[in-house]
């Protein structure tokens, strides 16, 4: 009769699309054609016989379920039954070297530790929502912050600034008469010259440095621990470098950046209102840089 039930697991589990498991004891008693496929095998014993655990397939990534999570000799597949809050999403390597996303379900089919395992493909899903959480932060074309992603940065910096005093700095970059090289050289032209314009900026700045752009032609940089004297050096800085620029393929441009630096007092709006009056300063004479206290 036992035997006739196994044949009769075997045979309901064999017709799952997604990689299915028996595991007893942390040693794998079935498996389906879809998991033996992943990892080109032709059999369970195979499988037993060249990996000594199921866990040790599991890549750290991404927060998933890895056997880092395990105490010694401790089944994983007991650990995911007990503890119902643990991500149960785990990423494996088949044998073609590509990595993929899995969802782990599990039900317990005896009193021992007896389960029978579905590993359902997330991997789209998953590259999905990570591309919907990088272009919620990101701009698409030049691939740096986008404003909305500042705005969330920026407010934690002010409530640092708020809390420690440590010297806060705001540079906003325009680029001079733009419009002139997108109405004569076209759109296309016009985003290489931004691209090449952010990566000349990007040279320019630290790790911790916060760099968006605010929209259209103007970008915005934050200057953590940096107080009005350093940003103005490194608005200069930035300013020289895209001056002297020279790229046969595209236009040459110049900048001009407003400068401040953020006080105690100050709030989301105050900041934004000075460092924009101070580009308007600077866009007065075009090529410069002009700072507000």
């Amino acid at each position: 009769m036992k035997h006739y039930i196994e044949q009769t697991v075997f045979s309901v589990i064999n017709t799952i699309p997604n990689p299915v498991i028996v595991i007893r004891d942390n040693k794998i008693q079935s498996a389906n054609s879809a998991f033996l496929n992943f990892f080109s095998l032709s059999s369970v014993e195979k499988f037993n016989k060249t990996y000594s655990s199921m866990d040790t397939l599991f890549i750290k990534n991404n927060g998933f379920f890895s056997s880092s999570e395990l105490k010694d000799n401790e089944s994983w597949a007991d650990y995911l039954f007990s503890h119902s809050n643990v991500s149960r999403v785990v990423t494996m390597m088949n044998i073609d070297k590509d990595l993929r996303d899995f969802e782990i379900t599990l039900k317990k089919i005896r009193n021992e530790s007896e389960y029978i395992i579905v590993f359902n493909d997330i991997t789209k899903f998953i590259l999905e929502k990570n591309e919907y959480e990088y272009f919620a932060s990101y701009d698409h074309l030049t691939k740096i912050f986008n404003r909305q992603k500042f705005d969330e940065l920026f407010l934690k910096e002010l409530e640092n600034k708020k809390r420690y005093g440590d010297a806060l700095s705001i540079i906003l970059i325009d680029l001079d008469h733009f419009k002139l090289v997108n109405d004569n050289y076209g759109h296309f032209t016009g985003d290489l010259v931004l691209i090449s314009v952010v990566e000349l900026i990007r040279k320019k700045l630290r790790l911790n440095d916060i760099f968006a752009r605010w929209g259209g032609e103007e970008f915005i940089i934050l200057l953590p621990r940096t107080d009005i004297k350093g940003a103005s050096i490194k608005a200069e800085e930035i300013r020289y470098d895209i001056e002297k620029y020279k790229d046969l393929e595209l236009p040459s441009v110049t900048i001009s950046a407003g400068v401040i630096e953020v006080n105690i007092e100050d709030d989301v709006d105050s900041c934004f209102k000075r460092v924009d009056e101070a580009l308007y300063l600077a866009k007065k004479q075009r090529n410069s840089i002009a700072e507000i206290t």
